[in-house]
């Protein structure tokens, strides 16, 4: 079938041709066309001839320019994605690559596919609308836009110098093409973020030369294009020089005069500001969790590390290694409870069907805001590896995992974060008034988290309690413990914790929510502490 199509295609080509030769030739005359009856009238075939001949060699030319073009390209796309299929996970868990796969499938490759469209290969232009459906979206531009920017603005890194590849302090063998960062800064300035769009942007024109000698230029940015956006975003004094320059490429272009003239009219109200008024713009504030990602709050003292042999009987014979992170709350972090072979097989079964992360109670308005990951829960009782986690954390923590929720592992993508939350829900409290379901009455709320860590992270991805300022990185292997809820049944605020944006590196991560009814009879009710009015009858 395919075959016949390009016959089709091939004699629908030849027909196309005839017609337009047919033009040619008869185009300029409509004196009679009887050629074969005078040698002398046939002499000017030949010119016409020789011109066809002419028009078909550049042809020609074309074609090997373009595939002169492809082909020096396909060196360049098959060397970076050979990088990629060396190590996928080590190559993905730089941002710069994942972002700028996410960037060349969603933009590149259609500008390919248009490339393609002209004249030449029609049956892979078939092959590719049959692949078209699996590159990204435009959603997923813009998922990959938001991973980039949250990763700079949440670690205060150097634009500049990430787009070359240093990323907070390290060099690394990778960086950002122009249409990168152009990308970024168009998201941005459709997101209203002009100050930081401006911020990227920027950085376009200074890399544009170097991208003209090896960019071809179907794929090419127009300096003009980026000049223009840019003022728009940000028109102030120092955007006069960029309009100048405009204004060079295109003297009469309509748009840059109209522009320089809005920019020159803000100068002279900027002029008539007072420095009173400039002294009154106020300084960023910068909050807990963002302080507590970039490790910037102080840590508490006064921890010890120790060796649990007491928790259930088994731990006798094998006692867990301990380290504590922090009093109140107590949150604990446990050393060498998985195996780099159970991780494996944890993250071999979870990757072959995740899905999108949800949060609970989490508003549609907001979606994919406050986390971006993808998850699998495990069915704790389906497999020998489960269960023997499942009886590790109950000699860990020594509760009961009877009722308690299924394994959930989860892996985060660009930027991936989860913004500060509780894992209570706290159905104890007289404010809580969101409907709970038969199973939630049943099981009672989570009265303990459990978190393992499957990976280590190379930069970012740690989990943070704001409020406390605790900070815990993941490393393969270990996992922390907390309770969520006090002795009266009610969610700790203080438990409030964050999974800050991963810079370099795959997190994975499984999490064991453990349900309160079961522990009626294992955690004791503690008394409460005395209030006020306690205190003055004693």
């Amino acid at each position: 079938m395919e075959s016949k199509d390009k016959q089709w295609w091939l004699l629908a080509g030849y027909v196309f041709l005839i017609l337009i030769l047919s033009s040619v030739v008869l185009g300029k005359s409509t004196k009679e066309k009887s050629h074969s009856l005078s040698l002398a009238t046939m002499v000017p075939l030949l010119k016409l001839e020789n011109k066809l001949i002419n028009n078909l060699d550049n042809y020609t030319k074309d074609l090997e320019e373009k595939l002169q073009i492809i082909r020096s390209q396909i060196k360049v796309m098959r060397s970076e994605n050979k990088k990629g299929r060396q190590d996928p996970i080590s190559y993905l868990s730089n941002p710069l690559n994942s972002f700028s796969l996410i960037r060349r499938l969603n933009q590149d490759w259609i500008k390919w596919r248009k490339y393609m469209e002209q004249p030449a290969g029609f049956s892979q232009l078939i092959n590719f609308d049959s692949w078209r459906d699996e590159l990204p979206t435009q959603t997923d531009l813009w998922e990959a836009c938001t991973g980039v920017i949250r990763i700079q603005s949440t670690y205060n890194l150097d634009i500049a110098a990430f787009v070359k590849g240093k990323i907070n302090g390290k060099q690394y063998n990778s960086s950002m093409s122009c249409a990168d960062i152009l990308a970024v800064g168009k998201h941005l300035v459709k997101e209203k973020k002009t100050k930081e769009a401006i911020q990227w942007l920027q950085e376009v024109p200074h890399r544009l030369q170097k991208d003209v000698l090896v960019i071809p230029k179907h794929l090419a940015i127009e300096k003009e294009e980026v000049l223009k956006l840019l003022v728009e975003t940000h028109l102030k004094e120092k955007t006069l020089d960029l309009l100048d320059d405009s204004l060079e490429l295109k003297p009469q272009d309509a748009a840059f005069m109209r522009l320089r003239k809005q920019a020159t009219a803000l100068k002279t109200n900027q002029a008539n500001h007072t420095l009173e008024e400039n002294k009154q713009k106020k300084v960023p504030i910068v909050d807990n969790y963002t302080l507590s990602c970039r490790g910037k709050i102080n840590k508490p003292n006064r921890l010890k590390c120790f060796y649990n042999f007491t928790t259930t009987p088994f731990l006798r014979l094998a006692p867990l290694k301990m380290e504590e992170i922090g009093l109140n709350p107590y949150v604990l972090l446990y050393h060498e409870v998985l195996s780099a072979r159970e991780i494996s097989m944890l993250i071999s079964k979870a990757t072959k069907n995740m899905k999108i992360a949800r949060i609970h109670n989490r508003n549609p308005k907001n979606k994919n805001k406050g986390r971006t990951a993808k998850a699998y829960w495990f069915i704790r009782k389906n497999n020998e590896l489960t269960r023997r986690i499942t009886r590790r954390i109950q000699d860990m923590t020594g509760f009961d995992l009877t009722d308690s929720e299924e394994f959930q592992v989860i892996n985060y993508g660009i930027g991936g974060h989860y913004l500060t939350h509780s894992d209570y829900f706290n159905f104890a409290s007289s404010n809580y008034t969101e409907k709970i379901n038969r199973q939630g009455k049943v099981l009672g709320d989570r009265i303990a988290t459990v978190l393992f860590y499957l990976t280590d992270v190379e930069q970012g991805g740690a989990t943070a309690f704001p409020t406390v300022g605790y900070s815990v990185y993941p490393r393969a292997g270990t996992a922390i413990f907390w309770h969520n809820l006090d002795t009266n049944g009610n969610g700790d605020i203080l438990t409030r914790h964050a999974a800050c944006p991963v810079i370099v590196g795959s997190k994975w991560v499984m999490t064991e929510w453990i349900r309160e009814r079961r522990q009626i009879f294992i955690r004791p009710c503690l008394p409460p502490a005395p209030t006020d009015r306690n205190s003055s009858k004693s």
